[in-house]
């Protein structure tokens, strides 16, 4: 069955990676609830020469207490998140904004120059730049006859 004519071929590859960042956004919640962590929500984009993370909000946080690293093909960002009002427990009539610990691994989808990461801290959001390791060209090897 082909789509060829309408123009909206099916494309398997999106349809999988989809898939697959619904189940492990569900894994990652499931974590998340179990450890009392919270889930630190991304954005997660490229450019041509780029990986691009964008995490947050994060209120009440500053930028030197959040740890990002990489390490192999995984990106992580931990920090914690505390109350920026001194009001006892008691007096609150609704709490809905959340504290604590957060923390974040993702798999990145191709190798990057990780001491080339910049990464800028503006208006709550935390932007993470990652430069791409170019892919080097494919190299043809030449089949000799050996004679017997």
């Amino acid at each position: 069955m082909s789509n060829q004519g309408s123009g909206q071929g099916f494309d398997l590859f999106k349809s999988l990676n989809s898939l697959r960042e619904t189940v492990s956004r569900t894994i990652e919640d499931g974590i998340s609830a179990a450890s009392g962590t919270q889930l630190l929500p991304l954005d997660i984009y490229e450019t041509e020469t780029h990986i691009v993370i964008v995490a947050g909000p994060l209120s009440g946080i500053q930028p030197e207490s959040i740890d990002v690293s990489v390490t192999g093909e995984t990106l992580t960002i931990k920090g914690e998140t505390k109350p920026d009002l001194d009001i006892p427990e008691g007096q609150f009539l609704r709490r809905e904004r959340r504290f604590g610990a957060f923390a974040r691994a993702i798999k990145l989808t191709q190798q990057v120059h990780a001491d080339q990461a910049d990464a800028e801290f503006k208006e709550g959001l935390l932007k993470i730049s990652l430069p791409k390791v170019e892919s080097p060209d494919p190299k043809v090897i030449n089949i000799r006859t050996v004679e017997s």
